[in-house]
Parts: C-alpha cells; structure tokens; sequence
C-alpha cells in the first residue's frame, strides 16, 4: 500500500487536502512580458462576509466595477476574523489557497510599509470549485483570478 502513496499523489493534479493550487503574475504591457508575484499573499473571503471585512477594517464597501483597481489596508487578521483565508506567494509566485468551495472575493495582499496594516491591491469575485488550478493576474488592467482550464 505505501508503494501506491506517489502514485495517488500524483495522480491529484494541483489540489490537494490543502487547497488549490495557483501561480500569480504582474503582466507588462511594455513588451517584457510577465513576471511572477513574489511577496504578500493571495486572500479569499467567502463572498457572504466580504460586507464583515469591510466593516472591521473600516472601510467602505467597494462597488464590484472598482474591485480590480482598489486599494485598502486590511490586515491578516481582518481576513481571517471575517472567515477568509490566507495564502503566502513564493518566488515563483506560486501558492496554495486552502478556501473552500464557493463564491469568494481573491485580492493580492501586500507587506506593510509604514508599520501599520497590510494593503490589498486589487481584488475579484470568483467561485471556486473543490479541485483545479488558479491563474492570478494583476497589471494595467488591474487584478484578475481566473480558473485554469
């Protein structure tokens, strides 16, 4: 039986009992191309508390239509007190979203600078599904999250 583990493993494709899997780019309009996101973190909150969020954190509620350009400092602990989860970006601007199921709200969290609260930058609804793989993308055109096909 433990021969099988690997195989199994594999055989999940980018999800697991951790979340889903995901990579998260800034796309250049310059010609460069793109790069990956390598620092902060990518947040889901289920969309029936994104209204909680907002609240905590004392800011006003975001129209959908601005949701890919926002700004607003919320911190981790916001997020997580509002029932969201939270997932760290590696150099590679790969992470792992442990959300479940579901209609939430992705935004690109970034580090502090100044001491006080984390500051998202740009933001989107989405539905997950229980397996499959995100594609984050934040540029000129503002913040996207999409499923992988």
């Amino acid at each position: 039986m433990l021969l099988l583990a690997p195989l199994l493993a594999a055989c999940t494709g980018p999800t697991g009992e951790d979340g889903l899997a995901g990579t998260a780019v800034v796309l250049d309009d310059t010609g460069r191309g793109e790069s990956p996101i390598d620092e902060g973190w990518i947040i889901a909150v289920p969309a029936a508390a994104v209204d909680d969020l907002w609240s905590t954190s004392g800011n006003k509620p975001i129209g959908q239509e601005n949701l890919k350009y926002m700004s607003a400092r919320v911190s981790r602990d916001q997020v997580t007190q509002a029932g969201g989860v939270i997932a760290p970006l590696d150099e590679d601007g790969e992470f792992v979203l442990p959300a479940k199921e579901g209609s939430h709200l992705l935004c690109r969290l970034l580090p502090a600078v100044d001491g006080g609260a984390e500051v998202i930058r740009g933001c989107g609804f989405l539905t997950l599904p229980a397996s499959g793989e995100l594609s984050i993308t934040d540029g000129e055109g503002g913040f996207y999250a999409e499923m992988k096909d």
